[in-house]
């Protein structure tokens, strides 16, 4: 199973998210041409956009997943009805997003605020939730190529628009929009014959109210639960802009935050692949424990992989913003970077037991997890960043990754169903033991940080070896 979910996230990641991997590659390129205030921007609108985002799918998602691993002959009548409604749903949802933009544009933009609107209202309500639908659908045929091929395209136009608008022509923050609306449309367009023509998923527009009433019930409680993404992820601009911080101090710290999206972004390819393996192995779980340890030792693989590849980012942290940030101010921002970028670790050990909730269809207690942690995060940074400064908002973030990651493993919908023992104390631990030793490490010299990413390269090739000879032993019994 490793293996397997190891190459289609190598797929996945290395096209269908190169729009964020081009993001990076294109730093040295466009952040001479970039101020605080250009980031600030961005980073406030996106977090808007985002806010919203979290309802245009209205958590069908779930619905879909489940219709096609439980129902594998009718699962695409299934898939059009939900379709037909989402397509309903997402005019109206463009409506108020273009209603939320218009009242909330920071007044640095308001010059544009008529362009910003209509680059994200229009894909909202037409493009993206073709995208998404063809999107899930590949990746529960497990053809990471085809959803490969199509991030590809998108990818290189994205990254190409990037430099022209920002380098060349010099527009700021408005490159960003003008980019991002033209990947969308070519996404869309891309996806169009596969999805309608070859796979027959046109959206049936008369479709049944009472299954959609039935398929809400299930998804509704997703939504707060999906929420809580962006309050964790992106909240923090909106909690300073409400505070008031000044514009170029939200863009110092959207530079930092940047960096953990980005990682969040590429571990998105690990949960692409992983979500069909998953629900298929719990499918696979009934009376086979075999199943369950598969699952148990793909996720334990997964985390110590994670604790290599961040441990190592973030003791070099300095070195790569030096490289990649050319502009003295956002530069400085490195040491947020690091706190940040290590509450991403928490995806593993979350994908085992979100997957085994959401398979259940145990989604009513997911608010336990997602919301206590958002909020939390929220209620943290209006207290602290106020007394604290920025900086504050990257330790909140920290803490609240932590909580979702593992907090779920301690509550009854999870506990009464499970019959493995994950061990999220002890993962925790190291998690945060990590983070302290990296800290420590970010303005060591350069043989001491060497020697420190050797012993932590070595540490994490024998976790792997321990953790299969463990796996090995168990599947024996």
């Amino acid at each position: 199973m490793l293996r397997k979910l190891l190459s289609h996230a190598a797929i996945y990641g290395l096209a269908a998210q190169l729009p964020r991997v081009a993001g990076v590659l294109a730093l040295p390129i466009i952040t001479p041409f970039l101020t605080t205030t250009d980031y600030g921007v961005a980073g406030v609108v996106t977090a808007y956009v985002t806010a919203l985002g979290m309802v245009q799918s209205l958590g069908l998602s779930v619905v879909m997943v489940n219709a096609y691993v439980k129902h594998p002959t009718r699962y695409k009548w299934v898939w059009r009805q939900l379709h037909g409604f989402i397509s309903m749903w997402s005019v109206v949802y463009g409506i108020v997003l273009a209603a939320v933009l218009y009242l909330f544009i920071p007044a640095e933009a308001v010059e544009d605020r008529w362009s910003i609107i209509v680059l994200h209202s229009i894909p909202a309500m037409f493009l993206y939730q073709s995208s998404h639908i063809g999107s899930l659908y590949y990746q529960m045929q497990q053809k990471p190529s085809i959803v490969a091929t199509q991030g590809l395209a998108v990818g290189l136009i994205t990254i190409s628009l990037n430099i022209y608008f920002i380098a060349y022509l010099q527009v700021g923050y408005m490159g960003w929009f003008y980019s991002t609306f033209t990947g969308a449309v070519v996404g869309f367009i891309l996806i169009v014959y596969p999805l309608y023509v070859q796979e027959g998923l046109l959206p049936i527009m008369r479709f049944k109210w009472y299954r959609i009433r039935e398929a809400l019930r299930v998804s509704i409680p997703v939504i707060p639960h999906k929420f809580s993404f962006f309050l964790l992820d992106t909240s923090d601009k909106l909690v300073m802009d409400i505070l008031q911080v000044p514009m170029p101090r939200i863009g110092f710290y959207n530079i930092a935050s940047s960096f953990g999206l980005y990682f969040a972004s590429a571990s998105n390819a690990i949960v692409q692949a992983a979500n069909p393996l998953y629900v298929q192995l719990y499918a696979a779980s009934s009376g086979k424990k075999a199943a369950l340890y598969s699952i148990r030792h793909a996720t334990f693989s997964l985390q110590a992989v994670f604790f290599a590849i961040t441990s190592l980012a973030c003791i070099w942290m300095k070195e790569i913003f030096f490289i990649l940030i050319k502009n003295n101010d956002l530069r400085q921002a490195y040491p947020l970077a690091i706190v940040i970028l290590m509450g991403y670790n928490y995806r593993p050990m979350y994908l085992a037991l979100i997957n085994k909730l959401t398979y259940g269809e145990k989604t009513a207690g997911l608010w336990k997890i997602s919301i206590v942690a958002s909020l939390g995060n929220v209620g943290l940074n209006f207290i602290l960043v106020p007394l604290f400064g920025i900086e504050a908002a990257a330790y909140t973030t920290f803490v609240a990754l932590m909580y979702m990651g593992y907090s779920g493993y301690f509550f009854a919908d999870y506990r009464n169903s499970a019959s493995l023992n994950y061990y999220p104390l002890q993962w925790l631990t190291i998690n945060i033991a990590l983070l302290g030793l990296v800290y420590w490490s970010m303005d060591m010299v350069f043989l001491a940080k060497a020697t420190i990413s050797l012993l932590l390269i070595v540490a994490a090739l024998v976790s792997l070896f321990y953790i299969n000879k463990r796996h090995e032993m168990v599947q024996q019994l």
